[in-house]
């Protein structure tokens, strides 16, 4: 029995072998990347929908026709720009008169985040991208090519919001929103090299998953 575990676990390392010596020997043409994938950038702007999903809409209701600023001084997050575009499109939608200048606000809504990032997390079984062995002539290490007959990748995305709104003038408080939060997850799984699966929440991410399979 040892023998034949032996044997098939030789066969399978040759083969992977095998496949990896003829990928490598294909020509690839490379583009420019971005710094950010499209994953990261789907997995937090969904994120912060969620979050702000969480909002209770009563609540904004009492905002409803007056003139209202959207301060941001407390704000300092990854896709800033789209979490206040976002929000500000919630509000005008529910009626809020949003204005650019405080002077002009009869309401002022305040934003903060406690959290807007992505965790990652990777386990590979067999040699991982990041190992090396020393070259027996000079000792310098050599690196070697990833080699893994199974491989996880889990990414996961949390934003953490709130809101409070209070008179301009007065500064008398009239809702706070709690703590709002927003999550979406991106896995990966590989198996002997060959076979890979994706399983995400992420509309976008799926779509663009059929969008691969049809530009193939």
């Amino acid at each position: 029995m040892r023998r034949f575990l032996t044997t098939s676990l030789s066969h399978w390392l040759g083969l992977v072998l095998l496949l990896g010596s003829a990928a490598g020997c294909v020509n690839k043409q490379r583009m420019t990347e971005p710094v950010r994938s499209v994953g990261e950038q789907l997995l937090l702007s969904t994120a912060i929908d969620r979050a702000l999903s969480e909002l209770d809409l009563e609540a904004i209701g009492r905002l409803k026709g007056f003139k209202v600023y959207l301060s941001t001084v407390y704000l300092q997050t990854l896709d800033q720009e789209y979490l206040v575009g976002s929000l500000r499109d919630l509000l005008l939608s529910s009626g809020v008169l949003v204005v650019d200048d405080i002077a002009q606000a009869q309401m002022v809504v305040e934003v903060r985040s406690g959290a807007n990032s992505l965790d990652s997390a990777a386990v590979t079984a067999g040699i991982a991208e990041d190992q090396a062995l020393p070259n027996p002539v000079t000792g310098a290490p050599v690196g070697l090519p990833e080699l893994a007959f199974f491989k996880k990748q889990n990414n996961v995305s949390l934003t953490k919001v709130a809101l409070v709104a209070y008179h301009a003038d007065s500064r008398e408080h009239i809702f706070s929103s709690g703590t709002l939060l927003g999550g979406a997850y991106d896995r990966h799984y590989q198996f002997l090299g060959l076979i890979r699966l994706r399983f995400t929440d992420v509309p976008e991410l799926r779509a663009i998953k059929q969008l691969k399979r049809r530009y193939r």
